[in-house]
């Protein structure tokens, strides 16, 4: 009998949400990369009374424990980690990779969906978060229809000559923290999309962004990912500093597209920000952001692969 198991998922970055109207039956839909770095890693060990160190990873094995029926008593310890609320998906990953655990070691049967749904995963805007769990690559998400997980309309893989340069500046963070606290408040009251403008975002969707990445065109791929990024900032312009979440974003936008990035994105609220690029002028673009986040008050740079594979367990 397995007595333990590492649970690895990737981190995501978001590009952005097809619909917000919702008047077609579905609602959100969302845009967005797996992340090879950085990763979630848990070990989950049988243990004689359930521990962690944090007071909502018991809740969670509880939870699970609950649906699949199962008597054992779990130790959970958080090897890796990944920035939390700051739009790389740490919540998903760290709540599906207890659920995963616990299935593999309880010898149960649950689909990822169903562990999501039990959780709340997967609706609103998290169906991206499900989807890079289970599949990695490049996603895109169908919405949310009667409150079951967005299913997956599109994966890509990302070649592996391409390099994703992700800034997480200091400064805004505080900020963006005090916003999350309200996210389901703001998620629930804001105003109805228009139809013409969900209607163009669908229209670079399926005329631009997936057939440029079919036909490995990538310039062309990284223009509609910026194009729809930043339109959607200026729906989101009421909590945010202008089309991005705060200046210190926007410069690194501005810098990541000087450089010659395909795309140059702002992930959910923020402020994680990012631009995607051969892997050739990845080096120098790598360089000269990490020096722009130090003259904005510092923060974290780094240069990572799309995860092509998503979740896996290690016995």
């Amino acid at each position: 009998m397995k007595k333990e198991v590492l649970i690895s998922a990737p981190s995501h970055v978001h590009i952005g949400n097809i619909d917000l109207n919702g008047n077609l039956g579905r609602k959100y839909g969302t845009l967005g990369f797996a992340l090879e770095n950085p990763r979630f890693v848990l070990k989950l060990s049988l243990s004689e009374t359930d521990y962690a160190k944090n007071e909502d990873i018991i809740n969670y094995i509880t939870i699970y424990k609950q649906y699949l029926n199962c008597n054992k008593s779990f130790e959970a310890e958080i090897i890796e980690d990944i920035p939390k609320n700051v739009g790389l998906g740490r919540t998903t990953s760290l709540i599906l990779s207890i659920g995963f655990g616990i299935t593999y070691l309880c010898n149960k049967k649950a689909s990822i969906d169903e562990l999501a749904k039990l959780t709340n995963r997967g609706n609103q805007n998290s169906g991206l978060g499900v989807n890079a769990f289970k599949y990695g690559g490049f996603i895109i998400d169908g919405g949310v229809k009667d409150n079951n997980v967005a299913p997956l309309i599109f994966r890509g893989i990302v070649p592996d000559d391409l390099r994703i340069i992700v800034a997480l500046p200091e400064k805004p963070i505080k900020k963006i923290l005090e916003l999350k606290e309200h996210e389901e408040e703001i998620l629930s009251n804001l105003p109805v999309m228009e139809e013409s403008f969900s209607s163009y975002l669908s229209r670079l969707v399926l005329m631009k962004i997936m057939p440029s990445f079919e036909e490995e065109d990538f310039k062309s791929f990284g223009e509609g990912l910026t194009e729809f990024n930043s339109s959607l900032g200026r729906y989101w312009k009421k909590y945010q500093d202008s089309i991005y979440c705060c200046k210190e974003v926007e410069e690194i936008i501005n810098e990541l597209k000087s450089l010659g990035a395909y795309c140059a994105c702002q992930s959910s609220w923020g402020p994680t920000t990012y631009g995607l690029f051969d892997y050739k002028k990845s080096d120098k673009a790598l360089e000269v952001i990490n020096e722009l986040v130090k003259k904005l008050g510092g923060g974290k740079v780094w240069v990572t692969k799309v995860d092509n594979t998503g979740a896996f367990l290690k016995a």
